[in-house]
């Protein structure tokens, strides 16, 4: 119970702070540099959230050299496993981009967080409706060729035992028809912070995030574009225990 409390205090603390240095950045700045601002904030908000909590986070490159030359430009996603809430602040936290996420509708109930996941330019995906989810996909292509990268949860929803489940085609539309760079992402030990259905946080707990090789999707075979969902979720699954 400790855990919720101080996590509760802290971000409503962290948010408030970010909310008025923001105020002058809302009536000045151009939209493009409100949106890099509002990410760089949720990243800076989710560093020091895990830091409150003792969350630390291991970071494995496969290939640095790969990952630090990608030209955002060309349109970058990140693929990865979802275990836990606290996915996205150790995502944020441990990848050197100001991110966005494609996430589920139902976080536009986060009182804190979703304020600047908006002015981030998140999509938020109506899993219930399935031609509002394509209009999101679509608008997340636009969004990724535009220079801001993405990250998906190509499973849908929060593993509950901590296996990785099946990864949804229509998840891969994003990266199909972005035609840009894919980058696979394992999370390791974000479930042993909390759980699926359960409020309880547990601190002081050791994540991991393992960075695989960069994938250019304009250089694959249509074969290889048909299988992606498999041969990425294969790649994951791989580096679990990496």
């Amino acid at each position: 119970m400790f855990g919720v409390i101080l996590a509760t205090v802290s971000a409503f603390c962290l948010f408030i702070y970010k909310e008025i240095t923001f105020i002058s950045i809302h009536f000045y700045k151009k939209e493009k540099q409100k949106i890099r601002i509002a990410r760089k904030n949720l990243k800076d908000i989710s560093y020091c959230f895990l830091r409150i909590l003792g969350i630390k986070v291991e970071i494995i490159y496969k290939d640095k050299k790969s990952f630090e030359k990608l030209d955002k430009n060309k349109g970058i996603i990140l693929v990865a496993n979802h275990q836990s809430n606290f996915d996205i602040p150790v995502i944020l936290t441990g990848i050197n981009f100001d991110l966005g996420f494609i996430a589920k509708q139902e976080m536009e109930s986060w009182p804190f967080f979703y304020r600047w996941m908006k002015r981030g330019n998140y999509i938020f995906l109506n899993r219930s409706n399935p031609r509002e989810g394509i209009k999101s996909i679509k608008k997340a292509v636009e969004i990724v060729k535009t220079g801001y990268p993405t990250v998906i949860f190509p499973e849908g929803e929060r593993s509950i035992t901590g296996e990785i489940g099946e990864f949804k085609k229509g998840s891969f539309k994003l990266a199909t028809d972005t035609n840009g760079i894919v980058i696979p992402i394992t999370i390791c030990g974000t479930i042993n912070i909390q759980k699926r259905g359960s409020i309880k946080i547990n601190r002081k707990q050791k994540v991991k995030l393992v960075i695989e090789k960069p994938i250019d999707i304009s250089t694959l075979s249509e074969e290889e574009k048909k299988n992606l969902n498999i041969d990425i979720r294969n790649l994951i699954i791989k580096n679990y225990e990496y």
